[in-house]
């Protein structure tokens, strides 16, 4: 049995392919006490899905439990992405999961181990991410190397949860 290198880290994300983000934001609020939602979308031209450039769009939600992250994605239907395509496939549900490594390193390993690249690309503010196909009924694992600005943003959801009282599940949306 091959076991995963200690230099993956925890899984720091959970994220799920969802029809209608703010529905599954106050769902996640109301049933699971996940929140506040933080949504927002996204426009990330020079992305490459399955080989073929594309600009990826979508509407995202973060949110914090623990030390677990949870993102929320509502594909933009007008354009290819594996969130489309996940979600066209009959899927919702976790569609990935997401480690904080190193990207090369991790396209090497995973490569090594059978799995293929299927996304990756550099947000506008540099950070740069990495989905390939998943294993052990994961759909997609993904690969970030978080930047400062990254790292803020996500300290902010993670701070804001602390002290989140539970009257508001859409804290922001940006």
């Amino acid at each position: 049995m091959d076991i995963a290198p200690t230099w993956l880290g925890p899984i720091r994300q959970t994220a799920f392919v969802v029809d209608d983000i703010e529905v599954a934001a106050h769902d996640w609020a109301s049933t699971q006490g996940v929140g506040p939602w933080f949504l927002y979308h996204v426009n990330i031209e020079n992305t490459w899905y399955r080989g073929e450039q594309i600009t990826m769009k979508a509407r995202m939600g973060l949110a914090q439990t623990g030390g677990q992250q949870i993102e929320l994605i509502q594909p933009d239907l007008s354009s290819p992405s594996i969130y489309r395509e996940f979600l066209e496939a009959g899927g919702t549900g976790v569609h990935h999961v997401c480690y904080w490594a190193d990207i090369e390193r991790s396209r090497q390993h995973f490569t090594d181990m059978g799995s293929e690249v299927v996304l990756r690309g550099a947000t506008s503010t540099g950070n740069e991410f990495l989905y390939m196909s998943g294993q052990n009924g994961i759909p997609y694992i993904e690969f970030v190397d978080p930047n400062e600005s990254m790292a803020a943003f996500f300290s902010q959801i993670a701070d804001a949860a602390l002290h989140w009282d539970g009257s508001k599940a859409i804290f922001s949306s940006r």
